[in-house]
């Protein structure tokens, strides 16, 4: 990330020679050949890869996809929430168990696919397996003959493929932007506000004329075109491959089936000779590194492995994979410590919010037609709050994560008066609140992380921020459903997703205190 500042600092100064780069990691008399190794070579493989341009806008339009399919229908799974607890009797907390284990193991399978996971193979592969799952998850719940099993079907398995998809869509749609990165965000996040405006009509229509197992096939279909979305998702590495080979690089190529790599002869070399210390790392009590002939560069890299692989058994193995799942580094970051609780807090409001007006509206009585119609002032209300957030952010009118802050706090204060939406009319009205200000989350988040943790951070961050989430929905999930099942309303749940909306975007006005100790921590790593 610092070197594409640089980049855009120097062309807004000059293009000469001796243009400086200065990043906060930089002492600022650098040149162009000079700072942190960056050179011309360098400068054109960056220019190769189409950032805000180009394919980026096919990666746009596959994030698009992902989220109208997974997010999409998760918004409108409200209807099926009332659907299912009259075909089995059922009651809420029933149903909102399989939604907490649902999170769950969303979050532990984004943290394995976004650190250990990329390793193995690309985000367009995660995506593509991830629409098998969700297939396979909504044909299984429409064979069930208990509620109980929306455990395996709905908690377990469509909880893989919400991991394999939403979490690498939202990483590689950053790393195709920079300075539209706000925009891209928006824009691919109007995938919700298609999906809550598009779904709702036909998954009404399709329960009317197939039932509720009928429609389950159905919508197990149409999930399989996030396999479409995947093959769209060209993994950023091809363009600095493609460079690498036109300035003449020998290049290997391993295919093992989907898991496919690319990589510099010199690179496999290196990689073989850390293969062989690793190897050994993980050996009980090691405590020598086997014998490598080298020359040149790669001694001086093999000493280093040698240094930072030295173990004393399973501890150390341990402690490398526990490293690898979650980058304690980032926890460094004042402000992404103080985004933790946020994401926690803000999640549960933003998510349930929309998956509760259905069933509080047929415990009023309203009938399914204008339940579904509240599903869609929702997606439509969505819609618009998408193109003014994009507008509001293009005119720079306020930062993103103040946007976010206000956004959270009128959606829990609108919350806080569910007593008062008591028929159709009063409802229209929340639905409207909420598709406008409980979706700006989801929209600006990536992009605040970036603003936050850097760019070459977002992944682990990412994953972080998807486990927290995950955390914040299984935990108040069933708080929610008992809540509901003991005092007979929705109101009690309605007050607690109100009060955690206002504390999440109460903690994000701290955010120039945060940033003011980020820079005296930065300040402090210079002097040292």
């Amino acid at each position: 990330m610092h070197r594409l500042c640089c980049i855009k600092f120097a062309s807004r100064e000059g293009s000469s020679e001796n243009t400086t780069y200065r990043t906060p990691y930089c002492t600022g008399r650098e040149t162009r050949s000079e700072w942190c190794g960056f050179d011309e070579k360098t400068m054109k493989r960056e220019n190769a890869v189409p950032i805000d341009r180009g394919w980026a806008w096919m990666i746009l339009l596959a994030n698009f996809l992902v989220v109208f399919l997974v997010i999409g229908f998760m918004s409108s799974f409200g209807i099926f929430f009332a659907e299912f607890m009259s075909e089995f009797n059922a009651p809420a907390s029933s149903i909102t168990i399989a939604l907490s284990l649902q999170t769950v193991v969303f979050s532990l399978s984004s943290l394995l696919v976004l650190n250990i996971g990329s390793r193995v193979a690309s985000i367009r592969t995660y995506i593509i397996v991830s629409g098998f799952f969700a297939c396979s998850a909504y044909l299984i719940s429409a064979v069930i003959t208990d509620v109980s099993y929306l455990v395996l079907s709905h908690g377990l398995i469509f909880g893989i493929a919400y991991g394999f998809s939403y979490g690498p869509a939202l990483v590689i749609l950053g790393r195709y932007f920079d300075k539209k990165r706000g925009i891209a965000s928006s824009l691919g996040n109007t995938g919700v506000s298609f999906g809550s405006l598009v779904f709702p009509p036909i998954i009404r229509a399709l329960l009317n004329h197939y039932g509720l197992r009928g429609t389950l096939v159905v919508v197990g279909g149409i999930h399989l075109h996030l396999c479409v979305a995947g093959a769209l998702m060209r993994p950023i590495e091809f363009y600095e491959v493609r460079q690498r080979n036109s300035e003449g690089h020998s290049i290997e190529m391993t295919s093992i089936g989907f898991w496919s790599t690319t990589q510099d002869t010199e690179s496999s070399r290196k990689n073989s000779l850390t293969s062989k210390i690793n190897t050994c790392s993980m050996k009980e009590n090691c405590t020598e590194t086997e014998q490598t002939d080298v020359t040149g560069d790669n001694k001086s890299d093999v000493s280093k492995s040698k240094e930072s692989f030295h173990c004393t058994g399973n501890e150390r193995v341990g402690r490398n994979l526990c490293n690898k799942l979650i980058d304690f580094k980032i926890l460094r970051n004042p402000l992404f410590r103080m985004w933790i609780p946020v994401c926690f807090l803000a999640i549960i409001g933003c998510v349930q919010i929309v998956i509760f007006i259905p069933p509080h509206a047929k415990d009023l009585h309203i009938s399914d037609n204008n339940i579904t119609l509240l599903v869609m002032i929702v997606g439509a209300s969505n819609l618009i709050s998408k193109i003014l957030s994009a507008f509001l952010i293009y005119c720079n009118v306020m930062p993103k994560h103040q946007l976010i802050a206000v956004s959270l706090i009128i959606t829990g204060v609108s919350s806080m008066f569910i007593s008062f939406y008591t028929d159709f009319l009063t409802l229209s009205i929340l639905s409207v609140i909420f598709g406008v200000f409980g979706s700006v989350y989801f929209g600006l988040f990536p992009a605040v992380l970036v603003d936050f943790v850097g760019l070459e951070h977002i992944s682990g961050a990412m994953a972080i921020n998807m486990l927290m989430q995950g955390l914040g929905l299984s935990i108040s999930n069933p708080i929610l459903g008992f809540l509901r099942d003991t005092t007979g309303t929705f109101h009690a749940s309605f007050y607690l997703m109100g009060t955690t909306l206002i504390g999440s975007g109460s903690i994000l006005f701290l955010e120039p205190l945060f940033r003011k100790k980020e820079s005296l921590s930065i300040g402090t790593e210079t002097l040292t």
